[in-house]
């Protein structure tokens, strides 16, 4: 007879609940402030934890901040395995519409918004530094999607183009596109308004597929 699995106990789940808060409070502080000026101290009084709760779970600083960028890294990679199964065919047999689609999830998942803001701060503050956990975010989560993407241009425009060059150009599209996020106040601005409405998005939709359809990528 199978034995059934056993229930955490209260140690592991308030230990599993403290690590939970220690990223989520880095990921906020250091989104706020960088990663210098957010010492162990102002990081575990932001979760709410003893000091002596960051070298228990992570072993320092620098790994807690670096499994704060795996978090999102994670999350990240799947959001965007949705993009690649939209790439890889299902209903849609034309490549250039599956292109346009894939294109225009990634806008709707940008303009979804569904992560805490806090996020984008601290993408932005690492990418701006180009440190580690830039790195890791990149080459797990958006280097593969821009080389997926790259390899779907190609096909879809039988461009003669270097791959450098069409990887150039995808990666310029889905700069427009992150732009939507990450510069939200300006994109806001130039249309007047206080946030993404419908018909706002259906404009967007249609400059993402003009872009697809010029020669841009050819």
């Amino acid at each position: 007879m199978a034995s059934k699995p056993k229930a955490p106990s209260g140690h592991d789940a308030r230990s599993a609940k403290t690590r939970e808060h220690l990223l989520e409070a880095t990921i906020e502080v250091i989104g706020s402030v960088g990663y210098e000026a957010a010492s162990t101290r102002v990081l575990a009084k932001a979760a709410n934890a003893n000091l002596s709760a960051i070298p228990y779970h992570f072993g320092g600083k620098k790994e807690l901040y670096l499994a704060a960028a795996q978090m999102i890294a994670d999350y990240a990679r799947g959001r965007f395995e949705e993009i690649g199964a939209l790439l890889d065919g299902g209903a849609e047999a034309d490549p250039r519409r599956r292109f346009e689609g894939a294109l225009i999830h990634l806008l709707h998942i940008v303009l979804e918004d569904a992560e805490p803001h806090s996020w984008t701060s601290f993408f932005a503050r690492c990418a701006y530094d180009k440190d580690e956990a830039f790195e890791l975010i990149h080459t797990e989560a958006i280097k593969p999607l821009v080389n997926r993407l790259a390899l779907a241009a190609r096909d879809m425009s039988a461009s003669k183009a270097e791959d450098e060059i069409i990887r150039l150009r995808v990666s310029a599209i889905m700069t427009v596109i992150m732009s939507f996020r990450f510069l939200r106040g300006i994109v806001l601005r130039s249309i007047d308004g206080d946030d993404f409405q419908g018909g706002h998005v259906a404009q967007f939709e249609v400059m993402v597929r003009d872009l697809c359809r010029s020669n841009f990528l050819a």
